[in-house]
């Protein structure tokens, strides 16, 4: 029966390098493989509180895991400290610790796409990044959002609200504009102003970085002239009309039609992170 003494360093930096597998070398081995699990778990449990919908509910779970993994850490550590020598066993070897590590870590990406995968799928809740300019300023190029792909099966769709969808020439390519005009509503553009049954709307969010006017009856290109005079035209039934913030570089159904509600995936929440770092945080509107 051979005895040996736990190096307090070697605990704390095996617990760092996989949640619990400090505890296995100090010879808890059921402690170590409930840290492993529970690092895992509880996140999960956490998103079905819908803590994540809010900035600060995000944050508040990644602090919590932080915080976990630390006293996970400071566990294996002072247990080290404290327990003089431990009976070695047959995985109390480095070539052992070692083939964990290297288990664990691959393991890794089960858990973690399992986690993904329900929190996608069953709660809805995904990151997306924006890739184009077309939402500027509302949303900027390099902005990475938290989206609820559950929304619009628990709420009616607004005029204004944001929405991602499955682009209909494309059904592989995603897109982010504002809803406009719903299923049975007239809508017309005239000199840059929308019209939904004949009211002008106000659109404290559009831009138009040029002042040019295009009209039909000038000498311009069919897409110059629907970016600033469109339509008539009622939306059809099953339908919306959704367009960019940003008019003079957005493709949208000006350009392709109506867009299919049933290609709206979900709705922007809030950004998680910016190249601007006063965004972070932001609630989308």
């Amino acid at each position: 029966m051979i005895k040996k003494k736990r190096i307090p360093l070697i605990a704390a930096l095996l617990s760092l390098v996989a949640p619990g597998l400090g505890q296995i070398y100090n010879n808890q081995i059921k402690k170590g493989i409930v840290f492993f699990l529970a690092y895992f778990l509880l996140p999960l449990l956490m998103f079905f509180t819908g803590l994540q919908y809010q900035f600060h509910g995000l944050i508040a779970i990644l602090l919590f895991l932080i915080c976990f993994w630390l006293f996970i850490i400071g566990d294996a550590f002072f247990v080290a400290v404290k327990t003089k020598e431990v009976i070695l066993r047959p995985y109390n070897k480095w070539y052992i610790y070692l083939l964990i590590i290297l288990l664990i870590n691959s393991a890794y990406l089960i858990p973690t796409y399992f986690i993904a995968n329900i929190a996608n799928k069953v709660l809805g809740f995904s990151p997306y990044k924006i890739a184009t300019g077309a939402m500027e300023p509302t949303l900027s190029i390099g902005d990475c959002l938290i989206a609820d792909f559950k929304y619009f099966k628990k709420n009616d769709l607004q005029r204004g609200d944001l929405v991602i969808f499955q682009y209909p020439e494309d059904p592989a390519k995603d897109f982010i504009k504002r809803l406009i005009a719903l299923e049975g509503e007239k809508i017309e553009i005239k000199n840059k102003q929308i019209y939904i049954n004949d009211e002008a709307i106000p659109e404290s969010y559009k831009v138009y970085n040029d002042s040019q006017v295009y009209t039909k009856n000038g000498y311009y290109g069919y897409n110059d002239v629907i970016r600033d005079n469109f339509g008539p035209i009622v939306v059809p039934s099953g339908y919306c009309f959704v367009m960019g913030d940003n008019r003079n570089n957005s493709w949208d159904s000006r350009h392709w039609g109506s867009l299919p509600l049933h290609n709206i995936k979900g709705k922007p929440l809030y950004i998680y992170w910016a190249k601007d770092k006063s965004r972070i945080g932001m609630k989308i509107k």
